[in-house]
């Protein structure tokens, strides 16, 4: 108002009849920067200071009427200009703290957006968000990132980032929820990630994806948040396995202890056998088959057992026997199981089947089998292979071994093998006591034998002598003399064979080699057996004896040999000639003796050269089952080999071949 005033007071000679200009300018002045207050303030000076100065008469209070409506309309323009520029003020002041409440909240938002970007960044979860149809990234926190194997991924769309497969695989996920605008929630969801390396591994996520929408409601992106949860998936898949694990491990060794409870109260061979093939089908194995090892190194297919009906047809057919050589164990899988090693197969080829076999027929047998695991484990007791246990399963079961399964596999063929020993072992225990038993018998009755005649012949001469008084004749002694002394020789053979046997056994009985002339030892051999074999009507007829054949043997043992197979024919000569022929050629000997005698039968041929073994009744033909083994004993310990052929009703023959010089032990090895 002052300035007003001094302008005024300025310019009174160009505002001539205008005195309120200035004023007036104060007043709007005042109120556009003061406000309403100011404003009336101004306007209430303004009006005394233009009566009391500007409007005549000047210096005075009075107004005139024309003076009273021109402050009366300069009141009215003021109170209205200072109206509207409080309200002008008001409405600048509330703009400008608009104006700073909005920079308030852009700068609040901000640093949200920059604490929820940080807080992104390094969460402990898999953060993404995709814009567009395209789906394109435009967040992807480190964790993430680092898990796709891409930190720049900003810009590139879903299609383009990991493994091509799964790829496509999410980004048709994110098409559909895109296009629907639902949300989608999986849980432990399958994810295959390349790795620095180039591998693909396997992950697990709990992933919720919800989709974001612009200023319209439309959907403009999809965030993801996504929780790896691979460690617990396996950690429970582990748990899982190892609980399955156990209750296999459990079920197996109910089965093992029950296996061995079932087992040990069989000592019957072919039951046992029968038991074990019953007890793994089918709860350990779809096929169990058994083949034992006979003493010629084949095998023998003993008990084939199987789970489904529909396999008999198959059975009989793996019963039957095949060629040798054409299957196991000489074929591939032979070499591991001869050498005491299982041969494991988790999935069965064709490649796998041709290692047990290449004939035809039997390969498409086993490929009609469809089998899917084979475990073919050896038997094996006391260091001992005693045969083959195979174990198999079908596709038609769906059951399959793994590697972990092999060893219950091993310990119930171990199980098994033990008990088919301890049953065969049994009966071997049974029949040396039985063979104990019936050589007793047989001994008692040879060592008698001898002696009843002697001792009749004794009694008959004190009879004589106390009937014939006087000395008795010297006829009747030398006869007397010649029975006793044949019983005493024939009592005298009977305990060295005993001997010879406990020598053999205990590895005792020894060897002296020396040159020896077969020819002239079987010469001596016949010449002392002629009279008995005269007695039996057998006539002793000799061939090649009348060429030296010296050799490097053991002469009393030699002699030994030659006796037991001469008195063996006379024995069973039936009163017919007997052939004697001793021949050498490129550097060996060979003794045969043929007789035309009862012959044996040919399932005794095996057993003949056994000791206490006799192909004819005791009760017929004496003797302790003795000779034969004695002979087979001390020629193979010089180095040589005796066989024998017969039929029944046709005579035996007897070869024996010896080296005519041989590296000879010291003693006869004592038997196995």
């Amino acid at each position: 108002v002052v300035l007003a005033f001094v302008a005024q007071e300025l310019l009174s000679t160009i505002t001539v009849g205008m005195p309120f200009l200035a004023f007036f300018a104060a007043v709007m002045f005042s109120g556009w920067r003061g406000g309403w207050g100011p404003g009336l303030v101004a306007t209430g000076l303004s009006l005394v200071t233009v009566d009391y100065y500007f409007l005549t008469p000047i210096h005075t209070w009075k107004v005139r009427t024309g003076s009273l409506i021109a402050l009366g309309l300069f009141l009215a323009l003021s109170l209205f200009v200072t109206l509207l520029n409080a309200r002008l003020r008001r409405a600048n002041m509330e703009r400008a703290s608009l104006l700073e409440s909005e920079r308030a909240a852009r700068a609040a938002a901000e640093y949200e957006r920059t604490r929820l970007r940080e807080l992104f960044m390094h969460a402990p979860a898999h953060l993404v968000i995709f814009r567009g149809p395209d789906h394109v990234f435009e967040l992807s926190n480190p964790l993430n990132s680092a898990m796709l194997g891409n930190p720049d991924l900003m810009g590139k769309p879903a299609r383009e980032v990991g493994p091509k497969e799964e790829a496509e695989r999410i980004s048709r996920l994110l098409d559909r929820i895109y296009a629907t605008g639902e949300p989608f929630q999986g849980k432990e969801m399958p994810l295959h990630l390349k790795q620095p390396d180039g591998s693909v591994r396997e992950y697990f996520f709990d992933i919720t994806y919800t989709p974001t929408h612009d200023t319209q409601g439309k959907v403009d992106g999809i965030a993801g948040f996504g929780f790896d949860v691979t460690g617990h998936v396996r950690a429970r898949a582990r748990a899982e396995q190892l609980a399955r694990e156990l209750s296999h491990n459990e079920e197996h060794l109910r089965l093992l202890a029950g296996a061995s409870s079932f087992l040990a109260t069989s000592l019957d061979y072919e039951a046992t056998l029968h038991n074990v093939v019953r007890l793994v089908v089918p709860t350990l194995a779809d096929w169990c088959i058994v083949d034992m090892a006979m003493e010629d190194g084949t095998f023998m297919r003993m008990e084939v057992a199987h789970a489904r009906t529909e396999s008999q047809a198959h059975a009989e057919q793996l019963r039957t026997p095949v060629p040798e050589g054409q299957c196991y164990p000489s074929m591939g899988a032979g070499t591991l199981l001869l050498k005491g090693q299982p041969f494991f197969v988790e999935d069965v080829t064709d490649v796998d089947l041709k290692q047990l076999t290449d004939e035809p027929q039997r390969m498409e047998l086993l490929q009609a089998m469809k089998l899917r695991s084979l475990a073919m484990v050896p038997l094996v007791a006391r260091e001992r292979t005693l045969g083959i246990i195979s174990f198999a399963t079908s596709h038609a079961s769906g059951r399959s071994y793994l590697k972990a399964d092999l060893p219950i596999l091993q310990e119930m063929a171990n199980r098994a093998a033990l008990s088919m020993e301890n049953a065969r072992l049994y009966r071997e225990a049974r029949e040396a006591v039985r063979l104990r038993d019936e050589f007793l018998s047989i001994a008692s009755h040879e060592l008698k034998t001898p002696l009843t005649p002697l001792n009749l012949k004794l009694q008959s001469l004190r009879r004589e002598m106390d009937r014939t008084p006087g000395p008795v004749s010297r006829a009747m002694v030398e006869n007397y003399l010649e029975v006793g002394s044949r019983q005493l020789k024939k009592l005298a053979e009977l305990v060295n064979d005993l001997l010879d046997v406990s020598r053999i056994a205990s590895g005792h009985m020894s060897l002296e080699p020396a040159q020896v002339d077969l020819a002239e030892l079987v010469r001596d051999v016949v010449a002392a057996y002629e009279g008995p074999a005269a007695r039996t009507g057998s006539p002793l007829r000799l061939e090649g004896v009348d060429t030296v054949t010296t050799g490097w043997w053991d002469r009393p043992r030699l002699e030994q040999v030659v006796v037991n197979l001469v008195d063996n024919a006379i024995k069973y000569g039936q009163g017919r000639p007997i052939d004697i022929r001793v021949e050498a050629k490129d550097g060996r000997a060979t003794l045969t003796v043929r007789d035309q005698g009862i012959g044996i039968a040919a399932e005794s041929l095996p057993r003949l050269f056994g000791r206490f073994e006799r192909a004819v009744s005791e009760r017929h033909y004496g003797g302790l089952g003795l000779g034969l083994y004695i002979t087979r004993t001390l020629v193979e310990a010089m180095g040589g080999t005796v066989r024998v052929e017969s039929q029944l009703g046709q005579g035996a023959l007897f070869t024996v071949d010896l080296p005519l010089r041989a590296e000879l032990p010291g003693v006869v090895p004592a038997p196995s």
